[in-house]
């Protein structure tokens, strides 16, 4: 349970929604992750101890004292599940600091009019969404569809849509 999301949370709380390993690890295999990798929440690491060893992983986590909005070094990838209270701002600096961004959300997360200017704005399209089936409780039971979204700097082709296995004790 020690990757899973706290039941009840409110307030800041309500966004330390903890991705089951199994999920960031799927999410990672899929990738052509290389170069200098970052997970701007780290949070327990499941993410983060699952970018492969030939990367240069570096990582953010506001608890730890390092805050994401102050790191201003350019990466190959950003890789995380952001919270999704702050998404609008979370891809708006990794899409300044990235031209790889995959992050773990809610579909519709992506589809706001502001958060399609700030992908307009830096140059991005989608170039993979890999839809997850929803983890089971405690991680919250919203009804609209997980998937890692990337986003990619200059990508000119369709979209390809995946979807993951559905032997990771999911809820459909």
């Amino acid at each position: 349970m020690k990757h899973q999301p706290l039941p009840s949370a409110t307030g800041e709380d309500s966004d330390r929604v903890y991705t089951p390993v199994a999920w960031s690890s799927m999410i990672c295999r899929l990738l052509p992750l290389s170069g200098r990798v970052l997970d701007p929440c780290r949070g327990q690491g499941a993410f983060f101890d699952q970018f492969p060893h030939h990367c240069e992983k570096l990582w953010c986590e506001l608890d730890e004292g390092r805050d994401f909005f102050q790191f201003n070094e350019s990466v190959d990838w950003i890789v995380s599940n952001p919270p999704w209270s702050k998404i609008k701002d979370f891809m708006d600096h990794a899409m300044t600091i990235s031209n790889n961004v995959i992050f773990l959300i809610t579909t519709n997360h992506a589809y706001t009019k502001a958060r399609v200017k700030i992908v307009q704005k830096h140059g991005f399209r989608i170039r993979g969404l890999l839809h997850m089936p929803t983890p089971p409780k405690p991680w919250p039971q919203s009804g609209f569809q997980l998937s890692a979204i990337w986003w990619q700097r200059g990508y000119l082709g369709q979209p390809e849509v995946l979807h993951a296995v559905d032997n990771l004790g999911a809820t459909a």
